[in-house]
């Protein structure tokens, strides 16, 4: 999808815009957490103070009560020691009115009980106590007696008995710790309120903030946060909306360059389905990524399917394993083949098909092979009328070497009969120049035929591994004669180890043959040299000579056929096209190197070198 479709559409841009189901503001987090505390904080601070005001309250009230009672006491003995009863029944009445008891008590030495209360309590006429006792005593559930004897001149004349209990008074202390936590709560509840307030007014421009976001993700670009709040915050927003300014800026060239992509991208794909060559990628893995079209009589979407089974059994027996020899030469050496010739036969018409294939390795910048691109063409025509070519000049080759051939074995039976001659003198110069035109003649015929083999593929080619030192040293041993009859001398620096590689030792041999007697052929005197060396992952030979140099524009030159730097030079110019047409099958290059007329010639020959056995 294009790129400003995906911003038009929120949707598409994987950017969720949603809002949560469900979530609590930062002011409320921030307010609910105080309230809690400082409600924990109140109430352990009341529960605190009403502990410690009931009990001293108790014990206030004891020690009053306590106080009162003695006194009373002492006010009772004259009327209990004259027995009045209406005064100790007043003064008991008057004592339970003033004092907030419960019941207050008189009981005689005798047993006799005189007691009084306040009107809507509770009468405790049960409680016993000794006559000996004196104190404050608990007598039930929250219910307290202060007991005070009542003496004369060492005679205990009875008992005063004051009976309290709590529940009245615990109950104001409850009514107060409410009223007092009701009044905290209120405002406690007030300060997480103002804490929310603040902090919401604190966050409002973080939410404007948010707001502008969510507007720039939806859609709208022009959008921007609008904060005066004159701190941080207000520069936050200062500093949002330079970025997104910035990326607004930088998404408009993106969506230009985008849809110039897009329009340069249709049409590379508007001239890659049209061309007539057929395009294709093969990962490393041997997966076929890429293919403009069908051919061979398969369908595109066919081809895809199937993969590389399908693609190798298209070729004719043979030639698939030249195309799988060609992938693997790639992925060992990461370099290209080139003119790639493979035959295929069509499902539909069954007839042969010659595809001429480049294969070009696509490597990272780590140096890994991502990618391997082909380009076949369909060459079936043009070989038909190479093969038309082929054919004519071989025959004609061969319809010249037969009567050749008998012409040469005539002269020597002609030089033999001109020796009773008497003007054998002027014959044998012209007997002479036949022969070695007929020689030259024959060796012309045979170079042709010999290029025309090569170039139409019908040498035939065994590869095996061998160490191309052994192929140099029988070279070097065989045309050292040869270099010798030249006065030249003949050196060699071979590399101190093997150089393994897949080759055809025949094939091989006679181009560096051809490399030698080339060298001689130009060097007048001097020496040749022959070196062999590893260099990387590739094997290195060499044929360096003395002699007269090759000008820099003929560096190229002298690889085509039929090329002579002078045309008294000796032989037709085919033996360095040979020898780069045998290179060329051996997966290699060849190339000459020279500084200039006069100074010598290097002869250079690269092959992708071969793991050792057992290794």
């Amino acid at each position: 999808m294009p790129l400003s479709k995906m911003v038009k559409d929120p949707k598409s841009s994987g950017v969720s815009l949603r809002r949560h189901a469900w979530r609590l503001p930062l002011r409320y987090k921030l307010a609910l957490p105080t309230l809690v505390l400082m409600l924990g904080v109140v109430i352990f601070v009341l529960f605190t103070t009403f502990s410690v005001f009931h009990e001293m309250t108790v014990k206030y009230k004891e020690a009053r009560l306590q106080a009162v009672a003695e006194i009373f006491a002492e006010t009772l003995k004259i009327p209990m020691a004259v027995e009045d009863q209406s005064s100790l029944r007043a003064y008991i009445q008057l004592l339970a009115e003033q004092t907030g008891a419960d019941e207050v008590c008189l009981r005689r030495a005798d047993g006799e009980k005189i007691s009084a209360g306040r009107s809507g309590t509770t009468h405790f006429s049960d409680i016993s106590y000794a006559q000996d006792f004196f104190g404050v005593k608990k007598v039930g559930e929250g219910v307290y007696a202060s007991v005070v004897p009542i003496l004369s001149e060492k005679e205990i004349l009875g008992q005063l008995i004051i009976v309290f209990s709590r529940g009245d008074f615990e109950r104001e202390l409850r009514e107060l710790f409410i009223e007092k936590f009701f009044i905290s709560f209120l405002l406690v509840t007030l300060v997480a309120f103002a804490i929310a307030g603040f902090t919401w007014l604190a966050m409002k421009p973080l939410t404007a903030l948010q707001k502008t976001a969510r507007n720039i993700l939806a859609g709208d670009l022009e959008a921007r946060a609008d904060i005066h709040s004159a701190d941080e915050i207000q520069e936050l927003g200062e500093a949002f909306n330079k970025v997104v300014s910035r990326l607004v800026q930088s998404f408009e060239h993106l969506r230009a360059r985008t849809q110039a992509l897009e329009e340069s991208e249709e049409k590379y794909r508007s001239i890659v389905n049209n061309v007539s060559d057929i395009i294709f990628s093969i990962t490393p893995e041997g997966e076929l990524l890429i293919l403009n079209r069908g051919f061979s009589g398969y369908s595109r979407e066919e081809i895809l399917a199937e993969g590389l089974p399908l693609f190798f059994s298209m070729h004719a027996p043979g030639e698939a394993q030249k195309f799988q020899d060609a992938l693997e030469t790639i992925m060992r050496t990461k370099k290209p083949v080139e003119h790639l010739s493979t035959q295929q036969f069509h499902r539909l018409h069954h007839a042969e098909i010659y595809y001429q294939t480049n294969l070009t390795p696509v490597v990272d910048y780590e140096g890994s092979l991502r990618l391997i691109q082909g380009v076949m063409r369909d060459v079936t025509d043009l070989r038909h009328v190479e093969m038309m070519k082929e054919t004519l000049v071989r025959d004609v080759a061969h319809e010249l070497k037969t009567p050749t051939a008998k012409f040469i074995m005539t002269l020597p039976w002609l030089e033999k009969q001109m020796e009773n001659n008497s003007e054998k003198e002027k014959f044998m110069p012209i007997i002479k120049m036949l022969s070695e035109n007929a020689d030259r003649l024959m060796r012309t015929i045979s170079s042709i035929m010999d290029l025309s083999k090569v170039e139409s593929g019908m040498s035939d080619i065994r590869k095996q591994e061998i160490d191309l030192n052994e192929v140099l040293r029988l070279v070097v041993d065989d045309m050292r004669p040869l270099i010798e009859q030249h006065h030249l001398k003949l050196e060699t620096r071979l590399s101190s180890g093997p150089l393994k590689m897949l080759g055809d030792p025949d094939m091989l041999y006679r181009v560096f043959v051809n490399l030698i007697t080339n060298a001689a052929k130009f060097t007048p005197d001097g020496s040749i040299t022959v070196t062999s060396s590893l260099r990387g992952n590739d094997l290195c030979a060499e044929v360096t000579d003395t002699g007269i140099g090759i000008e820099p524009e003929n560096l190229q030159k002298i690889f085509e056929a039929f090329f002579q730097k002078t045309p008294s030079t000796l032989g037709i110019g085919v033996g360095l096209t040979i020898s780069k047409e045998i290179v060329a099958l051996h997966e290699g290059e060849i190339w000459a190197e020279s500084g200039g007329a006069g100074q010598g010639s290097i002869f250079r020959v690269i092959f992708p070198s071969y793991p050792m056995s057992g290794k």
